[in-house]
């Protein structure tokens, strides 16, 4: 095994200045620039004027509404905001969300005929449509006027022939980072109802689960969406919503951007994935049954996707015989869970990957990629090969034929070997400080809590403390797949961590993150273990392009032999 990988197989990138314990939360927001209350303006939208004047006619006239969304957690809750605003317009909207296998990702003429028997004249789509040219001149033919409310990949020469497109790209100045569909549609609702709009707490904390589950950049105005739905759940109304969220609360501490990132938007994924994506819209509206439904369809999905990834990882080489992309496609693999594979297979291996169903003589493929490799560029790249193609510079679909697998694979790995070096293929762990356990207290803790909301951009902070003793290592969890321990005076967990415990009779070093442990009234600091090193040797990185050099460890005074270094900066890591 190479000596600068962790035991998990991962590379550690470790600052090379020491840190203060007394100052380093706020030397971490220094670092990356987090500010609160920036917004986005929605005046900065180029059709933002025409799809109010649009909707507000409609509104006025009672004409027949429809909206079609997307199967994920971001079209979901981006439709729900919309049809609580008709219905607040006492218009209740004809709603489509496409079924994963029945109809695939997009608006089609199909969906467009629906529409049309139903005597539609005004239909939004929202998180989907930019790419849906010929769909939205079918509408339009057929005497629809179309809003699209889209943040995918756009060609600008290619827009669909909508009377307005709210799209990031097409604002003045260009909205950045990109909102997702449900923090644009909550621009577009703040036009039309303004601030001081009624039922806005719902509103609000739908525009944050979208925001947090797409993974879109935490920063700047998706910040700010996100703090304010945060803070707008303690004051939900009853109601499903409140409802929802209660059903995943693990104990009295207030929910946090991890909880919606990993609680509340998979169960709304789930219904998407497992069976019928209205599910969760019905769950969200108008609660009832659906939301127990979320959680069985959650629950099977959970079992689903650990029972294909380990038969994946069975089937794989050995990592140093890994490819640039790791390339699979069978039968079984279901279309719903497919994005969720080959994520799993990216963050373990820290290479793109793409999984991919057969049915018939077609295969419909997820890929999700690291930040090194555009994956929807690097699709376009292999267009001749693929029937269609679509998504985001790290995640990204497409369709093709059954018979151009192994072409496009090939083609696909080539052209990440042309741009990549093989020893950045690999998942990597940015650490933000090295500490002592002494320095972790419930203080600290809580001033941590002031980087909040954490998620993409801004991950939660990773801290690396040396040469420590862990005891009575022990099996938690009812698969026991997850370990517990001491370090000290602290209580330790680790995820999907057991199979370490062996290597846990001798001082080593992990990476961490640390938080709140709320337990029948008593708070206490808890570390969260993220990876284990057991040899005194750490990844750096100098401020060059070229390949990565491994340093000992002073375990001493906590830092590399390297005196001139820096940490790299996220730009930094992401041109990498």
């Amino acid at each position: 095994m190479d000596l600068a990988l962790s035991l998990t197989g991962k590379r550690w990138m470790v600052p090379e200045e020491t840190c203060n314990p007394q100052t380093v939360v706020k030397e971490i927001a220094l670092k990356r620039d987090l500010c609160n209350g920036e917004l986005f303006d929605p005046a900065s939208l180029q059709d933002i004027g025409k799809a109010v004047e649009r909707i507000r006619q409609a509104v006025k006239s009672k004409e027949h509404v429809g909206i079609f969304g997307d199967y994920d957690c971001d079209g979901i809750t981006s439709v729900a905001q919309l049809v609580r605003f008709f219905r607040r317009c006492n218009i209740y909207p004809s709603i489509r969300l496409p079924h994963r296998i029945h109809d695939g990702y997009g608006l089609k003429p199909k969906h467009v005929e629906e529409f049309t028997a139903n005597g539609t004249t005004l239909l939004l789509t929202v998180d989907t449509g930019i790419a849906a040219r010929d769909a939205v001149d079918r509408a339009r033919d057929a005497g629809m006027n179309v809003i699209v409310i889209d943040h995918h990949e756009m060609q600008e020469e290619s827009l669909p022939s909508a009377i307005a497109i709210l799209h990031p790209h097409l604002a003045t100045p260009r909205l950045s980072p990109l909102p997702c569909a449900a923090g644009l549609v909550s621009l577009l609702l703040a036009a039309l109802e303004g601030g001081a709009r009624p039922e806005k707490e719902e509103d609000r904390v739908l525009a944050a689960i979208g925001t947090i589950a797409d993974i879109v950049e935490l920063r700047s105005g998706n910040r700010t969406i996100v703090h304010d739905g945060l803070a707008a759940i303690s004051l939900l109304p009853d109601g499903p919503l409140r409802t929802l969220i209660n059903g995943v609360r693990s104990s009295d501490a207030p929910i946090v951007s991890r909880d919606i990132g990993f609680r509340i938007a998979p169960r709304l994924n789930a219904a998407g994935r497992m069976d019928d994506p209205m599910i969760a819209l019905n769950a969200l509206l108008d609660g009832g049954d659906a939301l127990g439904i979320l959680d069985h369809l959650n629950t099977s999905r959970q079992s689903l996707v650990e029972e294909l990834f380990e038969s994946l990882l069975a089937a794989l080489p050995e990592r140093e015989y890994l490819p640039p992309l790791i390339g699979l496609a069978d039968e079984r693999f279901p279309p719903g869970v497919l994005g969720l594979l080959a994520g799993k297979l990216t963050e373990k291996f820290g290479r793109p990957s793409m999984v991919a169903n057969i049915t018939g003589d077609t295969c419909t493929a997820s890929l999700r990629s690291i930040p090194a490799v555009h994956i929807t560029e690097l699709l376009s790249r292999s267009a001749h090969l693929l029937t269609n193609f679509g998504g985001h510079a790290q995640a990204a679909g497409c369709t093709f034929a059954r018979e151009n697998f192994e072409e496009l694979t090939a083609a696909l790995q080539a052209d990440i070997a042309r741009s990549v070096a093989p020893e950045n293929l690999v998942s990597t762990l940015t650490i933000d400080a090295a500490l002592s356990p002494s320095a972790i207290t419930l203080d600290l803790c809580e001033e941590l809590q002031e980087l909040e909301p954490f998620g993409h951009g801004n991950p939660e902070p990773r801290f690396l403390l040396q040469n420590i003793s862990i005891q009575s290592p022990r099996l938690v969890g009812n698969t026991g797949k997850h370990l517990a321990a001491s370090i000290g005076h602290l209580r330790a967990i680790g995820f999907g961590l057991s199979h370490l415990i062996p290597n846990l009779s001798q001082p080593v070093d992990i990476v961490c993150r640390i938080n709140i442990n709320t337990w029948n009234g008593r708070r206490t600091p808890q570390i969260v273990l993220d990876d284990v090193h057991h040899v005194q040797v750490i990844e750096k990185r100098g401020p060059t392009m070229g390949p990565p050099s491994c340093l000992p460890l002073n375990l001493r005074h906590g830092r590399s032999n390297r005196s001139n270094g820096r940490m790299c900066s996220r730009q930094e890591m992401q041109s990498r």
